[in-house]
């Protein structure tokens, strides 16, 4: 069966059978790719999401499974990368922290406390969910009925906000530490 072409045409019928054929194969190549249950999910239903919204794009000339695979490949990229950047911040937030901690321990956690109260109702809730009482993304995204991928975006963005709101107090705990050990 040429499944492309009805892909093309918008059969709905026809990728829900692509979904079955294609879906425990593809969440297998992520979850080995990458040891992660969190980012097989993801990267699975992105990828069906995206084949859906591009199929018009599809090409009879190539397999159907060598262009999911394609997406798939160039969407678990993106999502490596954002993990990355996401990494990225949380450790440079962690080491201003523990710079703080070194710097005015009583000021600085009353600065956190400001800066994390002053996000937004949900960002504030999922924040605290995470960092303060260890919760995953998944039993978060469940708790409050939100996609994990919404979970790890209001993360991202708390950690922004912290780093913004912290960056002109570490600079200046920075100068004060310099002066203080000359």
């Amino acid at each position: 069966m040429d499944y492309v072409v009805d892909l093309t045409s918008g059969c709905l019928q026809t990728f829900q059978t692509v979904y079955r054929l294609f879906n425990q194969k593809l969440y297998a190549y992520v979850l080995k790719k990458t040891g992660s249950v969190y980012m097989a999910e993801e990267v699975v239903q992105l990828t069906f999401i995206r084949l859906w919204e591009k199929r018009e794009n599809l090409s009879s000339e190539y397999s159907l499974s060598a262009q999911i695979f394609r997406i798939a490949g160039t969407i678990l990229i993106d999502q490596l990368r954002k993990e990355a950047v996401g990494k990225k911040h949380l450790t440079v937030v962690e080491n201003d922290y523990a710079l703080q901690n070194e710097v005015d321990q009583p000021e600085m956690h009353h600065a956190l406390e400001q800066a994390i109260e002053q996000m937004a109702p949900v960002r504030k809730k999922v924040f605290k969910l995470s960092k303060v009482e260890g919760y995953s993304y998944k039993e978060i995204a469940e708790m409050l009925s939100i996609s994990p991928k919404t979970v790890e975006n209001h993360i991202s963005q708390a950690l922004k906000q912290l780093r913004a709101a912290f960056s002109s107090i570490i600079s200046l705990a920075i100068i004060m530490s310099a002066i203080i050990n000359k």
